[in-house]
């Protein structure tokens, strides 16, 4: 069994541009309201919320759909004095992260509420610079069970349909993602969708097989991401993503192997659509944004 861990991976979505298509689809997503609470955006992408976890009230969440599987900071664990046991290794962007996990008694943020949920269990701060002021990463197998709309300009996240109960996660990656498809240079790009990703990251080699022609606007540079994660950002002219159509700034990097994340050519998160709202519709298996 294998999970994917965040960048910093979600059923299948279809991709809606801004449109008047969108704005229905939008629209038809926002029914019946389950409530609304307040986020902060921390490095300009990172959207953190407060929530519980059994006993303890008052932390700090980081919502990142780039996850399959939710994980708590192992100082939280150890408050909660929860018994850990090692599960099979994860996957976050080539490194095999070894993790522990605990079923933890309670977790809610908003109107999201699931008891005896499995989670990762490790030292977040270790894992990642932008996490080491969150005690847990919500991951897709909570997020799913509302459909959620995210507004940028007044900072708070409304939830809708919350109609489905928490199962654990199938360790099946790609079951647990969601997807959007884009055209770069009139070919269609399969990316998973991660809110605690700022940009646009594309695997080099599936995307040289996809466009072996593939035309870039300038030299491209060196890049390291975390200090362990090396990549090229260059530009790529003719990028269609959503109602938009220009030169898009993209990190490539080393695809990992065949077996891992098939049919996927990178991952994209919320900055590039340069979006005022997003509604995450899960049970309609669509993403829309104004």
């Amino acid at each position: 069994m294998k999970f994917l861990v965040p960048w910093f991976v979600f059923a299948v979505l279809l991709f809606q541009p801004r449109s008047s298509q969108a704005q229905h689809v939008f629209d038809m997503g926002l029914k019946g309201s389950s409530g609304t609470i307040p986020f902060r955006l921390d490095n300009g992408f990172l959207i953190l919320v407060e929530g519980r976890i059994g006993t303890q009230s008052n932390l700090r969440f980081l919502l990142d759909t780039g996850a399959t599987i939710s994980i708590l900071d192992k100082k939280m664990a150890e408050k909660l004095k929860l018994v850990e046991f090692r599960p099979p290794e994860s996957f976050n962007f080539g490194r095999k992260i070894a993790w522990q996990m605990s079923n933890v008694p309670g977790v809610q943020f908003g109107p999201i509420k699931a008891s005896s949920v499995k989670m990762l269990v490790g030292h977040l701060a270790v894992y990642s610079e932008y996490a080491r002021n969150v005690d847990a990463v919500i991951g897709t197998d909570l997020l799913k069970l509302c459909n959620f709309s995210i507004d940028y300009d007044s900072k708070k996240i409304s939830f809708y349909s919350c109609q489905q109960d928490y199962s654990q996660p199938s360790g099946e990656p790609l079951s647990e993602c969601l997807m959007v498809e884009v055209q770069v240079q009139g070919h269609p790009v399969r990316l998973i969708v991660d809110t605690g990703f700022s940009g646009l990251l594309l695997y080099e080699e599936r995307l040289l097989k996809r466009i072996p022609a593939l035309k870039t606007a300038g030299s491209s540079t060196g890049v390291s991401m975390g200090g362990w994660l090396q990549a090229k950002r260059m530009v790529l002219p003719d990028v269609v993503l959503g109602a938009k159509k220009g030169e898009v700034s993209v990190l490539l990097v080393k695809a990992p192997p065949p077996d891992r994340l098939p049919g996927i050519d990178g991952v994209v998160g919320l900055t590039p659509l340069k979006a005022h709202r997003v509604h995450f519709d899960f049970e309609g298996k669509r993403l829309s944004w104004q």
